[in-house]
C-alpha cells in the first residue's frame, strides 16, 4: 500500500487497486472518493512548477451549474515521505465514454450506445464551449485529440490530461509548453516542429477543434480522407494537411467517395466555419473560427435540427430540407443511426436489445452561464436600456445616439432603427401584447411606436425635464414615466392623456408596476423607494436607502421588490410589510440595473463592467458575467429565462446564455451549487458577496422571524426636501455616463 501526502491539506492519500499506465505516468484510484492520483515515472522541477501554477490559477468551471466536471484539473500536488513532489490529485470523470466511442458508428454499435446526430451536434457544441472557457483563462490545450475527451450520457464532455496543456504563469509570464501533439490534428504551420521549443497560441487549438467537430458531425470521417487523384501514392495525413488539402479545398487532390458524408448537410453557418478554418485559415491562421464562433454556429445548427418523419433516430437540418440518413441508408444499405420506423397507427414499439441510455431524453446543451450568444453592434454611443418583447423574439435598445434599435434575438440581426427623438433615449419598454414600444428621452418626451411597422403612434410632451424610466402596466392600458423633474406621471396609452402626477423630492430614475398592476414602485435620488397605489395615487410607504436608487424591480409573484443603489448595494424588500429581507454588498461600483428572472429565483444586477446573478432565496452569488468594457446600464431576462440581455456604455449589447437547453429547449433553472456558491476565502474580493440582514434575523435558519417594520423603515418620508440637487453631487465619471 503506497501512501502520499496531499500538499494543500496535509491529508494522507492512499493508492488503491491496479493503475492505468500511460506513457509518462500511472493513474491510480485513491481513498479519497471522486479523486484519482497521477504519479509520474520521472518527476522534474519544471513539471512541478507547471502544476503549481495550474493549481493556483484554475480556469472557472463553466458547468458548475450542471454539477459537471468540464476538465480534470490538478487539485493538489502529492508528496512522498521525503517531501518530494511525485504527482498530483485530480477529479475522477465517471460514467463517460471516449469521444471516438460516440462518433464512430462501429464502436457505437459494439458498445450498444444509443446516439443520434442531435447528440453529436450537442456534444460538439459543448466541447466548443468548454474550450472557449479554457482559452478565456489564457490556457492553450495543445494536444486536442479524441482520447483526451470523455462524454457522458447527457452529451456533456470532460477534458482529461490537462497537465499537458500549455500554461503561462500570470505572475511572471513564464510559459510551460505542451511538448506533445497528435498526428492528424496538428495545424499545417506546426507539422514537423519540435513542440518542446514552440510557444503555441489558441489559434493552433482552433485547427484541432475544427477537426474534432468535423469527426463528430460526420460520424468519424476525416476532412482529409477521400480518393487521392494526385500523382503517386496517397500521402500521409500530416502531409495532406501541410499542403492545405482537404475534401473542399479549391482544386483539391482529394475527392469524395460513395460513403463520404457531404458538407452540405450541416447548417450553413457550420459549413462556413469549416471553410474558414481549412481554406482561409490555411494561409492566414488568424482567420480560423474561434471556439466562441463555433459555439454560435453550432447553437444555430442544433436549433435547426428536426426529427425524420420515417425513422425516429434520424435528425436532419431544416436548412438541408430532407433526411439525408434515409437517403444514405437506401443508397449504401447501412444505417449509421439505426432506429425504428415510425408506426402509421398509434402503437408501442419496443427494442429487443438494451442499448446504453445515451438517449435523447438526457441531452444537455452546456453552453454555460456566461456563454455569449451574440454581441450586438450598431449603436454609435452608450446603450442605456434594453427590453425583450413578450414573445422573446425581439430586443429593443435605447441609446445616447437618439435612436432605438430592434434586434432579432435568435440571429442577432438588426430589424430596424426608430428615429424621432432629439435627445438620449434612457428607457424602452414593450407593451404586454408586444405591439407597442414606449421610449423615454432626455428631450422630455415619450414616444409610442408600432413595433411591426416602426411608425410613431403618439408623441407625449410628458415632463419638464429628462425622461429616465417608462413602464407599462400589466394590462397595457397605463404607462408610467419617471423624470428628472422629480415627478412620476401616469398616462392613458390609448389616448396619450395624463391620468395623474406622483411627487418625489428629487429625480426619479426607475419605475416598475407590480404584476397585479395595483402598485407602482419608484426609485429616486432622494435615497428612497416609494410604493404607490395606482388606482388612487396614494403613497403606500417609503423604503429608505443610504444613497440614490438607480433601479427597482418586482419579483414575478409581486411579493419581493429589488433595488439597486449608488452605494453598490442591492436590497430585497417584502412588498407587503416593507421589511428588508436581504442587503447584498453586491458590486465594487454603483448598481445601475436589477431584474428578476421569470421564475423569480434569480436576480441579475449590473455595474461597472460586470453583471452578477444572485439566488433570490439565499442572496448568494451564482455567477459573474464579464465581457463589457464599461458600465452596464441595463439588464433584462428573456421571457423563458434562458438568456439575459445587457446594454453598456461600451456601445454594445450582449446576449448571454443562462439556462441549459434540455431536449426541446426547455429551461433548466439556474441553481447554485456548493462549487459555485462563494466560500469563505475563495476568490477575488469583488466576486465574493457580503450578505447582511436585519440584526435579529438568523443566517443559519430558514424559519427565522423577520424584523418588525419600524416607523423609520417603512413610512418615513425621508427628510429629502433639504437634499441638494443631484447635479451638485454628480462626479465627472457620472456626468460622462449621462446621469
Amino acid at each position: 500500500m503506497t501512501v502520499f501526502t496531499c500538499a494543500s491539506t496535509g491529508q494522507s492519500i492512499t493508492l488503491l487497486g491496479e493503475p492505468k499506465i500511460s506513457g509518462e505516468a500511472k493513474v491510480w484510484q485513491t481513498n479519497r472518493n471522486g479523486y484519482l492520483a497521477k504519479i509520474y515515472h520521472d518527476q522534474t522541477p519544471e513539471r512541478v512548477q507547471k502544476l503549481a501554477v495550474m493549481i493556483a490559477h484554475r480556469p472557472k468551471e463553466p458547468n458548475s451549474h450542471l454539477n459537471h466536471i468540464s476538465f480534470a484539473w490538478p487539485k493538489s500536488l502529492l508528496k512522498d515521505a521525503h517531501g518530494d513532489c511525485v504527482g498530483f490529485l485530480m477529479p475522477e470523470i465517471k460514467q463517460a465514454k471516449e469521444l471516438i466511442d460516440i462518433y464512430n458508428p462501429k464502436r457505437r454499435k459494439d458498445l450498444k450506445l444509443e446516439v443520434d446526430w442531435r447528440f453529436l451536434h450537442t456534444t460538439a457544441l459543448n466541447i466548443a464551449s468548454i474550450i472557449e472557457a479554457i482559452h478565456i483563462s489564457d490556457y492553450v490545450l495543445g494536444d486536442i485529440k479524441p482520447q483526451n475527451i470523455l462524454v457522458n450520457d447527457r452529451a456533456l464532455p470532460s477534458i482529461i490530461d490537462t497537465d499537458s496543456f500549455q500554461v503561462r504563469n500570470p505572475v511572471n509570464g513564464k510559459i510551460y509548453r505542451c511538448p506533445v501533439g497528435s498526428p492528424d490534428y496538428i495545424p499545417p504551420e506546426l507539422i514537423d516542429q519540435d513542440f518542446s521549443r514552440i510557444d503555441q497560441t489558441e489559434i493552433h487549438d482552433r485547427f484541432r477543434l475544427a477537426v474534432i467537430i468535423y469527426q463528430l458531425l460526420f460520424s468519424g470521417q476525416s476532412p482529409f480522407a477521400g480518393k487521392w487523384i494526385g500523382a503517386g501514392k496517397t500521402p500521409e495525413t500530416n502531409e495532406i494537411i501541410r499542403q492545405g488539402l482537404w475534401l473542399y479545398a479549391p482544386n483539391s487532390l482529394i475527392q469524395a467517395v460513395d460513403r463520404t458524408i457531404p458538407l452540405e448537410i450541416v447548417h450553413p453557418e457550420v459549413q462556413r466555419c469549416f471553410l474558414k478554418c481549412f481554406n482561409d485559415g490555411y494561409q492566414n491562421p488568424n482567420l480560423r473560427p474561434t471556439a466562441g464562433d463555433w459555439v454560435k454556429a453550432l447553437r444555430l445548427a442544433v436549433n435547426e435540427l428536426t426529427i425524420c418523419g420515417k425513422v425516429d433516430s434520424h435528425y436532419y437540418s431544416r436548412t438541408y430540407g430532407k433526411c439525408y440518413w434515409c437517403d444514405r441508408t437506401t443508397k449504401l444499405g447501412v444505417d449509421i443511426f439505426p432506429g425504428f420506423a415510425r408506426p402509421k397507427q398509434v402503437a408501442v414499439v419496443e427494442s429487443k436489445s438494451q442499448p446504453e441510455a445515451f438517449g435523447a431524453d438526457k441531452i444537455i446543451e452546456n453552453v454555460a452561464i456566461g456563454g455569449q450568444i451574440h454581441t450586438l453592434q450598431g449603436h454609435s454611443s452608450w446603450v442605456k436600456s434594453v427590453a425583450f418583447s413578450p414573445d422573446g423574439k425581439t430586443l429593443a435598445s435605447g441609446n445616447d445616439d437618439k435612436t432605438i434599435k430592434l434586434w432579432d434575438v435568435k440571429t442577432g440581426a438588426q430589424i430596424r432603427t426608430l428615429q424621432g427623438h432629439s435627445g438620449l433615449v434612457y428607457s424602452v419598454a414593450f407593451s404586454p401584447d408586444g405591439k407597442i414600444l414606449a421610449s423615454g428621452s432626455s428631450d422630455n418626451t415619450i414616444k409610442l411606436w408600432d413595433v411591426t411597422t416602426g411608425a410613431q403612434i403618439h408623441t407625449i410632451q410628458a415632463h419638464s425635464d429628462s425622461l429616465r424610466s417608462v413602464a407599462f402596466s400589466p394590462d397595457g392600458k397605463t404607462l408610467a414615466s419617471g423624470s428628472s423633474d422629480n415627478t412620476i406621471k401616469l398616462w392613458d396609452v390609448k389616448t396619450g392623456a395624463q391620468i395623474r402626477t406622483l411627487p418625489h423630492s428629487q429625480w426619479v430614475w426607475s419605475v416598475a408596476f407590480s404584476p397585479d398592476g395595483k402598485t407602482l414602485a419608484s426609485g429616486s435620488y432622494d435615497n428612497t423607494i416609494k410604493l404607490w397605489d395606482v388606482k388612487t395615487g396614494a403613497q403606500i410607504r417609503t423604503l429608505p436607502h443610504s444613497h440614490w436608487v438607480w433601479s427597482v424591480a418586482f419579483s414575478p409573484d409581486g411579493k419581493t421588490l429589488a433595488s439597486g443603489s449608488q452605494d453598490n448595494i442591492i436590497k430585497l424588500w417584502d412588498v407587503t410589510t416593507g421589511v428588508q429581507i436581504h442587503t447584498i454588498q453586491a458590486h465594487s461600483d454603483l448598481v445601475t440595473s436589477v431584474a428578476f428572472s421569470p421564475d423569480g429565483k434569480t436576480l441579475a444586477s449590473a455595474s461597472y463592467r460586470d453583471i452578477k446573478l444572485w439566488d433570490v432565496g439565499t442572496a448568494r452569488e451564482i455567477y459573474t458575467l464579464l465581457g463589457h468594457s464599461s458600465y452596464v446600464s441595463s439588464v433584462a431576462f428573456s421571457p423563458d429565462g434562458q438568456i439575459l440581455a445587457s446594454g453598456s456604455d461600451d456601445k454594445t449589447i450582449k446576449i448571454w446564455q443562462l439556462a441549459s437547453s434540455i431536449n426541446t429547449a426547455t429551461s433548466s433553472p439556474i441553481k447554485p451549487t456548493q462549487s459555485n456558491v462563494p466560500q469563505p476565502a475563495a476568490s477575488t474580493p469583488h466576486t465574493q458577496p457580503v450578505i447582511t440582514q436585519p440584526p435579529t434575523t438568523s443566517l443559519t435558519t430558514t424559519t427565522s422571524s423577520p424584523i418588525k417594520p419600524t416607523q423609520s423603515q417603512v413610512s418615513q418620508t425621508n427628510q429629502s426636501a433639504n437634499l441638494p440637487s443631484p447635479n451638485n453631487y454628480l462626479t465627472g465619471r457620472q456626468k460622462r455616463l449621462g446621469y
